[in-house]
Parts: C-alpha cells; structure tokens; sequence
C-alpha cells in the first residue's frame, strides 16, 4: 500500500497566524457595498499577501482604529521568509516574548486596507455604471 503523498515545507519560511480587520472609516462603505464585508476583507487579504516579501526592518502597527465588528476578521496561515522573523526576532523581540504577527502587522495591514479601498471603489465605480442589458 503506498503512503499518502507529503507536502513538502519549505525550510525557507515559517508559519505565521494572522488576522486582520477593516478600519473603522472602511466600516459604513463596507457596509453599503453590496457585498458581505468579511468577504471583501478576505479578497483584500488574499491580494494583499500575493506578492508580498517580509522585510527585515520593524513597522510598528498603525494605530488607526480597527472596526470593532469582529464577524468581518479575516484569519490566517502565511508562511513569511524565516530569515526576516529570525532577524526581526533578535532585532525586536530578542526574548521571543510578542506573537510573530505582533512583528509583522506593521508591514502587512496598511496593504490590507489599501486592497479594501480599492475593491470598494471597484464595486462603487460597478454599481454607478449603466446597465447595458436591455429589457
């Protein structure tokens, strides 16, 4: 009997778990865009990630308000360059005491939050279009 396939890790990376939010000002267009906002939240993430490299500098979290509607939290795996934690841990957090996503949040979020406004204007540009569909 043959053993089920393994995946492979790369040794290059390691996992971080995160969870990211909208902003507070996103919160009303969010709201009124037609779409379930942790689903707008998640297709932000996803293009967000998609061609992003970890840095070896330390962003320090925005302190703009987070919405504090945690239905619309987007939550994940993301495996990040080990070498960029390696030296954000020694550099940052030398007792391993913060979470990884603590090191990373500064440098992944504001990205997020682009994606956000940019598929609201998408949807919002979408729904002021004429219909070109005849009855």
């Amino acid at each position: 009997m043959a053993s089920p396939a393994r995946t492979r890790r790369n040794p290059a990376t390691r996992k971080i778990d995160i969870r990211v939010n909208a902003l507070e000002r996103q919160e009303e267009a969010l709201i009124n865009c037609g779409v379930d906002p942790a689903h707008v939240i998640r297709a932000a993430l996803r293009r967000a990630v998609k061609n992003w490299q970890l840095k070896h500098d330390f962003v320090p979290p925005s302190e703009e308000q987070r919405t504090r509607i945690t239905e619309w939290r987007a939550r994940t795996s993301l495996a990040v360059d080990a070498g960029a934690v390696t030296a954000l841990l020694r550099a940052y957090d030398p007792l391993d005491v913060l979470s990884k996503w603590t090191l990373i949040r500064g440098q992944l979020e504001p990205r997020v939050w682009d994606e956000i406004d940019t598929i609201l204007s998408d949807l919002g540009q979408e729904a002021t279009l004429p219909s070109t569909m005849s009855a």
